[in-house]
This record gives structure tokens, sequence and C-alpha cells, in this order.
């Protein structure tokens, strides 16, 4: 009996193993640097206000453009609106790793957010986020779709906060956002 249940067990285990990863979990133990990291790269975030999406084409190519996006919330989770018929769609549908990238011209600083875009398609959240203004390009919201965006990796620049990064291989600051 107690075999029996050790295999069940063992068998669990493997089948949770191998199962597909749900959403990795939020960061909460930030130390008191990543928690600044953290708070400036909100700031960059929100006076840059456009961000660039960049996504993965055929053979390896990369097509990046600019979207609107929401402001990150709590878990840094970014939504964006878009085309349902755009080649973004397909290109997420075909591979969820993407980066988005803010850059605040006038600091000079930039956030860097690699993830995973998911698209979501319920009334709910399309109530949540949308804008006025997008009225002219979806008539009665036809063919608007939402793209949840969930970075695991930041990476950033302000060197008008002391922060340039490092002096000889100009590597930027790095936040593991969900491990």
């Amino acid at each position: 009996m107690k075999n029996i249940l050790q295999l069940s067990i063992a068998g669990i285990l493997l089948i949770a193993a191998c199962s597909p990863s749900r959403e990795k979990t939020f960061g909460n133990d930030f130390s008191s640097r990543e928690k600044k990291l953290l708070k400036i790269s909100r700031e960059i975030i929100n006076h840059a206000y456009f961000a660039t999406l960049i996504t993965h084409g055929q053979e390896e190519e990369l097509h990046a453009r600019i979207m609107e996006p929401f402001p990150p919330d709590s878990n840094f989770v970014i939504w964006l609106g878009t085309n349902r018929l755009s080649r973004k769609v397909k290109e997420i549908h075909n591979n969820p790793h993407a980066t988005l990238f803010y850059f605040d011209a006038s600091a000079p600083g930039y956030v860097s957010l690699y993830g995973k875009a998911e698209l979501v398609d319920d009334e709910k959240s399309k109530q949540k986020y949308w804008r006025k203004a997008w009225k002219q390009f979806y008539p009665e919201k036809k063919n608007y779709l939402l793209i949840r965006f969930i970075p695991y990796r930041l990476e950033m620049i302000h060197p008008g906060k002391n922060l340039p990064g490092d002096s000889i291989t100009w590597k930027p600051y790095e936040v593991i956002l969900r491990k």
C-alpha cells in the first residue's frame, strides 16, 4: 500500500512538472535597490506614454510597432489594444514571447520588458481597457482585441537618476519580476 501511495504521488508530481506552467508569480521579495529601480521604471513608462512592441515574425524576423499601452498594474502586467486582423495577433499566436520597450527622450532613460503576450477577447476586459480616442479606429469596437503582456524581466537605464548602467559594458540594470 505504501509503495502504491508513493508511486501515485510521484505520478502526480511528474504530471504537474510536465503540464503547461501557469503565470509565474510576481516577486514580492524585491531588495530595496530593486524597488527603487521598479519605481523609476514606472516613472519612465508613464512619462514615455508610447511603447514599442516587438514580436517574432516568420524566419526569425522581428517586427516592431508603436503602441499606446495602459500603465502597468501593481504586478507590472501591461494591457494593450489592437486590431484582431493585425499581423501582431498572428505572430503572438505563433510565438507569445515579446518585448515591450519604452523610451523617455527627455530623461533620457529607457525600460525594456521581456515577457509573454496573451490575446484576450472578453467583454469585461475590453470595457476596462478602452480609450475613447480609439473609437475612430474601431467603429462599434469591431475587431478590437486585447494583448495582456506579462513581463518576467525588466532592464532599465536612467542617467538623470544616476543609473547609467555599467560604465565598461553598458549593461543595463536588471530586475527579475517573475521566477
